[in-house]
């Protein structure tokens, strides 16, 4: 039989399926549909191997209002408060993850907000282009105790001893928690918007004056409560925000990226370079060592030697940053903007790649040496957890001071691996450690540059 008979034969036994236009369509979805799913799949197989996770670093929350946000305060982890215009006042209860819409003390604007460390968390006072309001009930109710306005900051120490700055340039102080307020014997140079006063150790205060005409800022200090001000600095530049982390170690920032330190109290200071150029309004001491200030566009900026050196940290939003708050470390903390929009970090802001390797789950614990090491200025750490837990993987300098926070979060069992950068820090051997609940280990590191 020849090859197209036998070719007659199999068409005969075996015909042609032809299938209408509709039978067609659903054999295309069907296909289609299937291939979806074998590509999602293999997504998740993937996945599940290597589980690429960035540690939350600086993130937006809920607040409730669009209006602009002038001052933000952390009163622990859990409780913390933020104020702005048309007498926005707002309270936390969850660590500033939502918030709630306190009442208004007033309907101006809001420029500052101080609550004393020395307190009980609920009692606090706000200055307005109105005057000076206190509450005694976290905002739920406000009494406004000094007419004398506009202040433009307001410093409580304590429950009784406060200061307030007005734009006329003067300063007023209470001893009795703010039912008199007096005017401060005090003949600035100048002291004409930018307005900041800060405590700097015990008696020692500091305040931050502008003269915008003259692109001047100076500085004026008292050791007795107040009682008597001196001209301390006078700068060359427009500063809006100062911090101290003891009582020789300062930094001042401010206009086009600014930023200047000083090693001896502010009778001298000298450039740091901050690598923006754009306006930094806003600076705190957070830890030993450790500085953080924001500006304007979203910018974002760290130090862990003192302000010595700056990182950039990521920030979601190019909005104008006005105030921040870091609580007791530099873990948790609360950045306040325009827009209403409030940032909040459980890291200190630090991004942190996170790699959890396979989905093997590892029978005890380990810390791994980093690789390489000694390195410049990026290495890789690796660690296994057997059980879910929360996690911290900090690194420490020779004297034991926190240089940096990469992990602070709650972490599923597995194997993982942590990049890395320390383009902030000065060369030298560090230590890092974990803790994962009752674990602990440390290992060290060198940085060379």
């Amino acid at each position: 039989m020849g090859r197209a008979e036998k070719g007659k034969l199999i068409r005969r036994a075996y015909p042609k399926v032809r299938l209408k236009k509709p039978q067609l369509k659903q054999v295309s979805e069907r296909t289609n549909q299937m291939k979806k799913f074998i590509k999602l799949t293999l997504i998740i197989f993937i996945i599940s191997l290597f589980h690429n996770i960035t540690i939350s670093q600086w993130v937006q929350t809920t607040s409730g209002t669009s209006n602009f946000l002038t001052s933000i305060t952390t009163i622990s982890t859990t409780i913390n408060y933020a104020a702005g215009f048309s007498g926005t006042f707002l309270r936390s209860t969850n660590s500033g993850q939502t918030w709630t819409t306190q009442t208004s003390p007033s309907a101006s604007n809001i420029n500052a907000i101080s609550f004393p460390p020395v307190g009980n968390g609920t009692t606090g006072w706000v200055a307005t282009v109105t005057g000076i309001h206190k509450t005694t009930n976290s905002g739920a109710n406000w009494v406004l105790q000094q007419t004398t306005a506009p202040m433009t900051d307001i410093l409580f120490p304590t429950l009784t001893t406060g200061f307030a700055l007005r734009t006329n340039n003067s300063i007023h102080k209470t001893t009795n928690g703010g039912t008199n307020f007096t005017a401060v014997n005090f003949t600035p140079n100048s002291l004409v918007g930018g307005n900041k006063i800060i405590q700097m150790t015990g008696d020692n205060y500091l305040i931050l004056g502008v003269d915008n005409t003259n692109d001047t800022s100076f500085i004026y200090k008292t050791t007795n409560q107040g009682a008597n001000w001196t001209q301390h600095s006078r700068i060359t530049g427009v500063f809006f925000a100062i911090s101290f982390m003891n009582s020789n170690t300062g930094i001042i920032c401010g206009d086009l990226g600014l930023a200047m330190r000083t090693t001896n109290g502010g009778a001298n200071w000298t450039s740091v370079t901050t690598g923006t150029t754009n306006d930094l309004v806003a600076i705190q001491s957070v830890t030993t060592n450790v500085f953080c200030m924001v500006g304007s566009s979203g910018t974002i900026k760290k130090s862990t030697n003192a302000g010595l050196n700056w990182l950039t940290q990521t920030c979601p939003v190019t909005a104008n940053l006005r105030s921040i708050d870091m609580f007791s470390s530099d873990d948790f903390g609360l950045i306040a903007a325009a827009g209403g929009i409030i940032l909040r970090t459980t890291n200190g802001g630090t991004v942190t790649a996170v790699m959890q390797n396979g989905s093997e789950v590892p029978e005890s614990y380990s810390l791994g040496q980093n690789y390489p090491n000694p390195f410049n200025p990026q290495t890789t750490l690796s660690f296994s957890i057997p059980v879910q837990e929360y996690v911290q993987l900090k690194i420490y300098d020779l004297l034991g001071q926190e240089a940096a926070t990469l992990i602070n979060e709650n972490l599923t069992a597995g194997n993982y691996t942590v990049n890395f950068d320390a383009s902030a820090l000065p060369s030298g051997t560090y230590f890092y450690r974990l803790t994962s609940g009752r674990f602990t280990d440390v290992k060290k590191m060198i940085l060379i540059k």
